[in-house]
């Protein structure tokens, strides 16, 4: 069986890492594989050419060019220490994939970003579950499911989504 296991660095989301370690770990029966995903956002190239200055819109791109490869240095470590995470609860290391996503996104449109990167590795991939952890920063999100989880769910479309709260 094949999951997707979309991760951040919200405590829903290590909540789900280990709900996938304890349902599918220390089974050595088992023929599980995980992909673990973190999408990062880059910024448009588009926002910095609107530059008139041109030493002023290299200045732009070399600092987006910069913060998305921390970004990226920083999705690698949270990646690494998730798969751990699975291997520690006995998932064998090689049924367990890394995968950096990173999506074009301009500033306050990261949850969208991140739901639309989710469910489009959701439908290329050939994956039985997809987990994800639920997370709300509204005060009522005690209620509502977070904008992500609500997202992919809605798209989800027969594959099986496990929300861990």
């Amino acid at each position: 069986m094949e999951l997707l296991l979309a991760v951040d660095k919200s405590d829903a989301s290590i909540k789900a890492v280990r709900f996938v370690g304890n349902m599918f770990g220390g089974d050595t029966r088992n023929d599980v594989s995980v992909t673990i995903l973190h999408v990062i956002e880059s910024l448009p190239d588009f926002l910095v050419q609107r530059c008139a200055d041109t030493e002023a819109a290299s200045a732009y791109r070399e600092v987006a060019q910069e913060w998305t490869a921390n970004d990226r240095e920083a999705a690698e470590r949270l990646l690494a220490e998730q798969k751990q995470v699975l291997v520690d609860a006995g998932l064998a290391e090689a049924s367990v994939q890394t995968l950096v996503v990173e999506k074009e996104a301009r500033p306050n449109t990261e949850k969208v970003v991140a739901a639309l990167a989710i469910i489009e590795e959701m439908q290329r991939g050939s994956y039985a579950v997809v987990c994800l952890g639920r997370r709300s920063t509204s005060p009522v999100g005690s209620v509502f499911l977070g904008s992500v989880a609500e997202k992919v769910l809605r798209e989800a479309h027969g594959k099986t989504v496990w929300v861990v709260d």
